[in-house]
């Protein structure tokens, strides 16, 4: 039945593949540019009538008015950027300019779920934004193209299942391209280019947002297997924890994405998609589906 559900959620979602190219170049109408990448994003998460609010009321209404599934884009946007150190051997590999750089500026994330909000699929992307068509930072070129593991900061192991820092990525025949990417945000359109980045393989965001909800791109997840898990279940969920906010010392640290499922749950219910965190993080924009009829379990 899991297969269905997707195969259902694939063939419904390419039927509405021109109108989501054509609403997510949309979205970025009245952001502007001139600000620094942070506020850029901050503005495309949170802002009313734009952004991903423009998306919940163009993209989700009409999937929501014309088939059986429930969609919503959902954010989460977080003041501080997590900054990573590199390992010796990566630095052996690919030298980099400085021993630590920044993880990402944005986390797309993807969730299928069944009509019992049961997780049937989902996927992550980690962005670095740039204002220039151009990498300004060897290290940051080094952690997404070259560097196959890294160290996480403090503040997001104490989030984490796993409390050593020590991270493993994908490589490239684990689809390392469907994991990162960069952003580059320019005056009259937005686009992101893949890794590596001399590939000059390029995409239009209303493209990228396309695949990612095609299932196309982005790179599945699931809950860390155990404790010693550090691989790209363990990052994806250290950074939807830490995306939760503030919490107390005693909370157990489990899956993120269980909290963002629940957090956004009203899914006709659009103004109930924000929300914004003083401590660091990775911001966060969510493409929550949901099959009202068919379930995991049936």
């Amino acid at each position: 039945m899991k297969d269905k559900i997707i195969q259902d959620y694939i063939k419904m979602i390419s039927s509405y593949g021109s109108l989501i190219y054509k609403e997510a170049e949309n979205s970025w109408k009245g952001i502007s540019k001139v600000h620094p990448e942070p506020k850029i994003v901050q503005d495309y998460l949170l802002s009313q009538g734009k952004g991903v609010d423009y998306l919940n009321h163009t993209v989700s209404k009409k999937i929501l008015d014309e088939t059986r599934y429930e969609m919503k884009f959902a954010s989460v946007y977080c003041h501080k950027k997590p900054t990573i150190q590199r390992t010796v051997d990566s630095k052996k590999n690919c030298k980099g300019s400085s021993p630590g750089c920044e993880l990402g500026d944005l986390m797309i994330v993807f969730v299928l779920l069944d009509k019992n909000k049961s997780i049937v699929h989902s996927t992550a992307k980690i962005m670095q934004a740039k204002k220039h068509d151009k990498l300004d930072s060897e290290s940051q070129k080094c952690l997404y193209e070259s560097d196959l593991d890294f160290e996480m900061p403090n503040n997001l192991v104490s989030h984490s299942t796993n409390k050593n820092k020590l991270r493993v990525l994908p490589n490239f025949n684990e689809n390392r391209h469907n994991a990162l990417s960069y952003l580059i945000i320019r005056p009259r359109s937005i686009k992101t280019v893949a890794i590596p980045y001399h590939s000059n393989v390029q995409n239009q965001w209303g493209s990228e947002l396309k695949n990612i909800m095609e299932l196309k791109t982005g790179l599945s997840f699931n809950p860390p297997r155990d404790i010693t898990s550090n691989n790209w279940d363990c990052i994806i969920n250290d950074l939807l924890n830490i995306g939760r906010g503030l919490v107390k010392s005693s909370t157990k640290r489990g899956y993120g994405l269980d909290y963002f499922k629940d957090r956004f749950n009203f899914f006709l219910f659009f103004p109930e998609y924000k929300q914004e965190n003083e401590s660091e993080g990775m911001s966060q924009l969510f493409v929550f589906c949901k099959d009202t009829e068919l379930s995991v379990n049936n």
